[in-house]
C-alpha cells in the first residue's frame, strides 16, 4: 500500500502525454532558473571578494542580476515565493526588515515543498555538483580564472547552449 501512495505522490513525467510534456518543461525551466539564480549570487560576490563584505553592499549587485526573465517561465507559485523574497531583500535595502546573512535559503520549507512537487528536491544538490564540474574543467583554480569561468557558464546557460541534465551524478 505504501507503494500506492509513493507512487501518487510522484510527479508524471510521461512524456507521451500533454501534463507529462509540461511538466517536463516546467521541470526544465525551474532548473535553468535555479541555475542562473545561484550564479546571480556567486559571481556577485566573487567579483568583488575582498571590497566589500556588507550585506548592503552585495544585494543590490546582486538583484540588478537577478533572472528575472528566465523566472517569468516558471510555475506561477514558484514566481510569487521567489517575488516575496525579492521584496523581502529590497524591504531591508530600504531599512524596513532586518539584514539577514542569506536572504535566499534554498532549504527554506516553502520551497523544499515546491521542488518536491516537481521530483527535484536536491535540486540545490545536483546544481552544486554540475557547477562544480563546468567550473572545474574550465578554470585553473586562480579567483579571475573561476569568476570567468563562471561568466562563460552564466552565459552559456542564458542562451541556452549549455543545458544542465536533469540529474548530475556526484
Amino acid at each position: 500500500m505504501s507503494q500506492d501512495v509513493a507512487a501518487l505522490a510522484m510527479p508524471n513525467v510521461d512524456l507521451e502525454t500533454q501534463e507529462g510534456r509540461k511538466m517536463e518543461g516546467e521541470r526544465a525551466a525551474i532548473r535553468k532558473f535555479f541555475v542562473l539564480f545561484y550564479l546571480s549570487a556567486i559571481i556577485p560576490v566573487m567579483e568583488n571578494q575582498g571590497r566589500i563584505g556588507k550585506e548592503e553592499d552585495i544585494y543590490p549587485l546582486m538583484l540588478k542580476v537577478f533572472p528575472e526573465k528566465e523566472l517569468k517561465l516558471c510555475p506561477e507559485k514558484l514566481q510569487k515565493l521567489m517575488n516575496d523574497k525579492i521584496q523581502g531583500v529590497k524591504d531591508m535595502l530600504a531599512g524596513k526588515k532586518q539584514m539577514k546573512p542569506e536572504p535566499f535559503d534554498p532549504e527554506e520549507p516553502e520551497i523544499v515543498a515546491f521542488l518536491a512537487a516537481y521530483g527535484m528536491e536536491d535540486l540545490d544538490q545536483q546544481i552544486m555538483n554540475w557547477m562544480g564540474r563546468q567550473i572545474g574543467s574550465e578554470s585553473d583554480g586562480k579567483l579571475e580564472s573561476v569568476i570567468q569561468a563562471f561568466r562563460h557558464l552564466k552565459a552559456g546557460v542564458e542562451s541556452g547552449k549549455i543545458v544542465m541534465p536533469e540529474k548530475v551524478e556526484e
